[in-house]
């Protein structure tokens, strides 16, 4: 098993893949880990369950620095710390000064337009948070979240995919418990992002006979539209089995 810190470098190369695809100025990544700096956490007066937080592990953009005030987060604060417990992504578009995101004076510098932050990992193992230029559309959120939940393995199951950038979706789970202590270390996939994600989708073709499209095709079980995995099969070279 593999501690938080040393997931960093796995998850430093997704972190940037996104950077580029959705035109951040910022993504961070955090994923649980035991409570630590408790006694002097900024963000203390918040956290509900001092045996688990967030660790901030990766940081590409504006900034690389791993402190500060956001080092920790409080599982089920505000909107990073809820999606761990949600499981499901969460996005703002337009006035994200007047929603309370982040300091008007640097959102306004760097012309950001969007929020979002996606879970990572099949059992809420970690949140990836996006600061973008533009604003992202609820595909392209839902194609981050498809990346995050295979982005962590938790040393059972094999992730489900990961596309090589934000360009795969799929639905996310159903909301769920934090995961506690003695749950909480996860291992980082090593094979490259393409590579989950073609074998993601040759298992679900295997599993519906080849079939694409309806309630039982592979798109459904992937969460994608019909026309997004026959995009994804094609740039991954993936055939189709009958």
């Amino acid at each position: 098993m593999k501690t938080s810190s040393e997931m960093a470098d796995s998850l430093q190369a997704f972190a940037r893949e996104t950077l580029e695809a959705c035109d951040a100025v910022l993504v961070r990544v955090w994923t649980v880990g035991p409570g630590d700096l408790c006694a002097k956490c900024a963000m203390r007066p918040e956290c509900p369950d001092q045996r688990s937080c967030l660790h901030l592990v990766v940081s590409v953009g504006l900034t690389t620095h791993l402190d500060g005030p956001f080092r920790r987060f409080p599982i089920g604060a505000r909107r990073v710390g809820r999606v761990v417990i949600e499981r499901k992504p969460y996005v703002e578009r337009g006035d994200l000064a007047a929603r309370g995101i982040a300091e008007p004076a640097w959102l306004a510098v760097h012309g950001v337009r969007s929020f979002a932050a996606v879970p990572l990992g099949e059992v809420g193992r970690g949140v990836l948070a996006v600061f973008s230029r533009r604003f992202l559309t609820d595909q392209e959120v839902s194609l981050l979240a498809f990346a995050g939940r295979a982005v962590l393995r938790d040393g059972r199951d094999a992730p489900a995919a990961a596309p090589r950038s934000a360009r795969a979706a799929r639905t996310p789970a159903a909301a769920a418990p934090a995961p506690t202590a003695p749950e909480l270390v996860a291992t980082p996939d090593r094979r490259t992002l393409a590579e989950i994600e073609r074998e993601a989708i040759e298992r679900a073709l295997v599993q519906t006979a080849g079939r694409i499209s309806g309630p039982r095709g592979a798109a459904t079980m992937l969460g994608l539209k019909p026309s997004t995995l026959a995009s994804r099969m094609q740039k991954l070279g993936v055939r189709r089995r009958k």
